[in-house]
């Protein structure tokens, strides 16, 4: 008899088993190519381990394909589409003082917030075209003195009243009011107020004023909540820096420092607004103190943007994959302006004509701006009225600079410096006088003595990279043409008081962003040689001056075009300034912050917010 093991019967008896279970799998799949699901049950004791493995594969795969292939078809059959909710931060520079539209104008973080905050009868799109906003529509009378404005009648203000032309005439007749020290007196200071019904109001100019429009984008104030408040006192008052207005955006709440100055401020999404309305729930402002700190800020992602990027940052910033970068087109031009009044040399035109040879302009946008501008030869820049392209230029030329300089009588000493002889009186010193009696010496008398008289330029700038490194290039040309120069940089907080409204330089080189129209009074007329005024260069040509008056009064733009040409023509030939550069704005927003415009023409750097209703951080998708 032949003994087994248990373990040698269990495993007989197993193998019986498979054999029994295998004829019944395939007992009922004869004649049949598939199994049905009941019969699949089976399947792991009909296939060895590598082809159950190689099966299971071939399942995952055949899943993963039908959830593939149905989201590429959801994707390629739907579109993702901007969603309500989350917000966007800016870093800014500097603090809000005045977020007020009557005084906007000396602060761009206070522009930055109001544009947000208030409307306009008109704003700007982004091709600089004057549109209507809080007004419905407007008329020109067949005089052009008349503006007839018609107001929108679904406005509310961000306190829920309403608002009418009664808050117009008040926003208008507070600027008129000297108390009120708005710098946008003069434009408004001779307009006359008529308030032809609640919806309804005109505006008279004694005079035809062609870019008169322009100035009613500026944002409208609330009687109701102004009313009280003296003129004098307007900027004083915490409405400043709590405004009601009747923007897309209401204020929310700020934050301060120890110190009491304003560290964050929160805008808040206004769902009463009259226009479309935003997608983000809010915008928030951080303010640093200068441009590095507002750069390290956005690298620790403790903001999403920055108000506006130097170039010479943007390097820092090469690592961070997940920021976008727009260029703006911004109407402003950077020049040198000649102080003929403080600097007696630079009356003669030969002088400031081979001090504009001697600038290597090209070199400037290269390395300044690396090439993120345009070199410019006037005040009036490419796709604006008036646009000059047949203008007399001055290319980078020493040898005819030199030349221009002998011409005039002008030498070079040992140093290589121009000079003049001139005769110059000596009056003896105190201490040579002294010195004569002690030695008993014939006392000393006035003498004339023939000295050298250097041609000396004093280049005065703001204290920022881009301005010191644009004087630096240009010092340089100076220099290798003989002139002798000096540099000067001034902290950007006085510039404003001490040089500007001063006038206190030879050569001041400053960027001015000169709006949508090309009006050029403001910055060039005789009359504006004193602040508030901007004639930087001090300039004074009579025949310059009428062009400049009947320009602004005539409203045919072939022949205010004709009379810019002819004006710029003039500035050209006497060379008053060297313009140098018309440089893009560089703005930079993480790219979850979607909907922004790849191309803009904006009047001031705050019109990056045009399209902020677009802007948007939650999507969802939609079906085609």
């Amino acid at each position: 008899m032949r003994y087994h093991s248990p373990q040698a019967w269990r495993t007989r008896s197993g193998d019986a088993h498979k054999k029994i279970e295998k004829k019944l799998v395939y007992s009922t799949v004869a004649g049949k190519k598939i199994p049905n699901l009941k019969q699949f049950k089976y399947i792991g004791r009909v296939l060895p381990p590598l082809q159950m493995w190689l099966l299971r594969g071939v399942v995952i795969l055949l899943v993963a394909n039908v959830f593939f292939l149905s989201w590429k078809y959801y994707e390629t059959h739907t579109v993702a589409v901007a969603k309500d909710g989350g917000g966007y931060t800016e870093g800014l520079v500097g603090s809000p003082q005045y977020i007020n539209p009557l005084f906007l104008q000396s602060n761009d973080v206070d522009r930055d917030i109001a544009k947000l905050v208030y409307s306009g009868l008109t704003k700007y799109d982004d091709n600089r075209t004057v549109m209507p906003d809080l007004a419905e529509r407007y008329e020109l009378s067949s005089d052009s003195k008349t503006y007839t404005f018609y107001l929108r009648h679904d406005v509310q203000w961000h306190d829920g009243e309403p608002f009418t032309a009664d808050d117009v005439a008040f926003t208008i007749s507070r600027i008129q009011d000297p108390a009120t020290k708005s710098p946008l007196y003069l434009s408004f200071r001779d307009v006359k107020i008529n308030k032809v019904d609640d919806y309804t109001i005109q505006l008279g100019l004694p005079k035809p004023y062609a870019p008169f429009l322009n100035l009613t984008t500026i944002g409208v104030l609330p009687q109701h909540v102004w009313a009280d408040v003296a003129s004098e006192n307007f900027s004083n008052v915490p409405q400043n820096t709590k405004p009601i207005g009747t923007g897309a955006w209401k204020f929310k709440t700020l934050q301060k420092g120890g110190s009491g100055d304003i560290r964050s401020y929160i805008v808040e999404k206004n769902d009463t607004y009259y226009g479309s309305k935003p997608y983000l729930n809010a915008v928030t402002f951080k303010f640093y103190p200068d441009i590095d700190s507002a750069v390290q800020a956005l690298k620790n992602r403790k903001v999403d943007g920055i108000s506006f990027l130097p170039r010479d940052l943007r390097a820092n910033l090469e690592k961070e994959t997940d920021l976008a970068y727009y260029t703006f087109n911004l109407p402003q031009y950077t020049s040198i302006f000649f102080n003929q009044t403080a600097n007696a040399d630079l009356k003669t035109k030969a002088i400031r004509q081979a001090l504009a040879l001697s600038i290597d302009k090209d070199r400037i946008v290269r390395e300044v701006l690396n090439g993120e501008g345009e070199v410019i030869s006037a005040p009036i820049l490419k796709g604006f009225l008036g646009y000059n392209d047949g203008v007399k230029t001055y290319p980078f030329d020493l040898t005819k600079a030199m030349d221009l300089l002998s011409a005039a009588g002008w030498k070079k000493n040992d140093e290589g410096k121009w000079y003049q002889e001139e005769k110059v009186t000596v009056t003896p010193t105190t201490e040579e006088i002294a010195a004569a009696q002690r030695d008993k010496k014939e006392v000393p008398k006035e003498r004339v003595e023939i000295q050298q008289h250097l041609l000396h330029i004093v280049l005065v700038t703001v204290n920022q990279q881009e301005s010191a490194k644009a004087a630096q290039i240009v010092k340089e040309g100076w220099d290798a043409s003989g002139v002798d120069v000096e540099v000067r940089l001034v902290d950007p907080s006085r510039v404003k008081s001490d040089i500007i409204d001063s006038r206190d330089y030879d050569a001041f080189l400053y960027g001015e962003i000169i709006g949508s129209d090309p009006d050029l009074y403001p910055f060039w007329h005789s009359s504006q040689s004193r602040p508030p005024g901007l004639n930087l260069a001090v300039f004074n040509n009579p025949t310059a001056d009428k062009l400049l008056v009947d320009a602004r009064q005539i409203s045919d733009p072939d022949k205010r075009a004709e009379m810019y040409i002819k004006f710029q023509d003039i500035l050209a030939e006497e060379a008053p300034a060297v313009f140098l550069y018309n440089p893009n704005y560089n703005y930079v927003v993480s790219k979850k912050v979607q909907g922004i415009a790849d191309e803009k023409h904006i009047v001031d750097p705050s019109d990056r917010f045009n399209d902020i209703p677009s802007w948007h951080v939650k999507t969802r998708r939609i079906w085609k």
